[in-house]
């Protein structure tokens, strides 16, 4: 029997995100499910996709990313706040995770572990 995959949202609008996006298709343990270009967007594509983790993808230059439409309507849904620039991810979940900063994909393997999905 096969393990189900990681279900991933992706919000984003840079070339940082269809790359990010083509990594974790590529990745043998994960499903993109969906993308939209911001918070707000995602809030009804989210409803109807489900997945498991939301992954933000920036670049620094970017204006700052209003998450609050994400975190009001799907407090359960971890996010993960990723940025091209920088040497971390920040993870918003309501639970915590021991996770290395500089390893993205064993933080949603990690985050995708949550019982009752």
């Amino acid at each position: 029997m096969e393990a189900e995959k990681c279900r991933i949202f992706l919000v984003g609008h840079t070339l940082f995100t269809e790359s990010l996006g083509q990594i974790l298709a590529d990745a043998e343990n994960i499903q993109v499910v969906g993308t939209a270009v911001s918070p707000t967007q995602a809030v009804t594509a989210v409803s109807q996709t489900f997945p498991h983790i939301i992954i933000v993808a920036n670049i620094s230059e970017q204006t700052q990313t209003n998450l609050q439409p994400l975190l009001a309507l799907l407090p359960a849904i971890p996010i993960i706040h990723a940025d091209l620039n920088q040497d971390y991810v920040q993870i918003i979940t309501s639970r915590r995770v021991s996770a290395r900063r500089t390893d993205l994909l064993e933080a949603i393997e990690e985050l995708s572990t949550r019982t009752g999905n």
